[in-house]
């Protein structure tokens, strides 16, 4: 069936409740509501309500595909950190027997479990990285209440350079593991690949601090949409 329109009198109230600004903030936002976008997806069998549409830009409507904020279908687990950061031990103490973990370290021991050291060949590099971004992709827009961890080194890829950006804009659970920068340049001065990931994790100046804040306000603009209440912004979350 084809998708119908949304009706002008729900349109209307959502704009006086909600506001005419772009509600998503994907890179790229334009920042002006011109189209209706559901919050549960349409596809997800969203209702065209004034409580499941907020305003966003075309931009932002079309980058968006359908995935949904963490917690409108899956919780969204982020634990990033340079190389040689122990990604999956920090997360391991709180997954659950249903978690999903994405890990570009095991797509790419499954791929060759003897080719690993002392540098994975850079084809097996991108032939994981191209998984990694697939399963991210597909979970993202997933109904499934499930928790997914994505365990990631740079927050960026070559066909996604601002995967930050949209992990703050679907409000996902972001940890930043840095084990300090002598013992990751220690471990990668015979990794090539790895050392050259190492100076663009630095340069990019991430810190737990600098995350918190950006997720905070992020937060508190969902509450103010009505799309989280204040108490599950704050007690929701998981502990670390």
């Amino acid at each position: 069936m084809r998708r119908q329109t949304v009706p002008p009198a729900i349109r209307r109230e959502v704009i006086r409740r909600w506001g005419n600004d772009c509600w998503l903030h994907l890179p790229g936002c334009t920042r002006v509501g011109e189209e209706d976008d559901h919050i549960v997806p349409w596809s997800h069998s969203g209702r065209d309500s004034v409580d499941n549409i907020r305003r966003a830009c075309k931009h932002c409507n079309a980058s968006r595909q359908d995935r949904v904020l963490s917690g409108y279908g899956p919780n969204m687990h982020v634990v990033m950190g340079p190389p040689g950061a122990d990604l999956m031990g920090a997360a391991e103490p709180r997954l659950s027997r249903d978690s999903i973990v994405v890990s570009h370290a095991d797509l790419m021991r499954a791929l060759c479990p003897e080719g690993l050291y002392p540098a994975p060949p850079a084809a097996l590099r991108a032939a994981a990285g191209s998984a990694w971004d697939a399963a991210y992709r597909r979970l993202a827009k997933s109904r499934a209440p499930v928790d997914v961890w994505l365990l990631r080194t740079l927050p960026m890829s070559r066909t996604h350079p601002r995967m930050l950006d949209e992990w703050v804009a679907l409000d996902y659970d972001i940890r930043v593991i840095d084990p300090g920068a002598d013992y990751v340049f220690d471990r990668a001065r015979l990794d090539a690949d790895a050392l050259r990931v190492a100076r663009q994790w630095y340069a990019l100046h991430l810190t737990q601090d600098a995350v918190d804040a950006r997720l905070a306000a992020r937060r508190a603009e969902l509450v103010r949409l009505g799309l989280r209440s204040a108490e599950a912004a704050a007690s929701n979350r998981i502990e670390w």
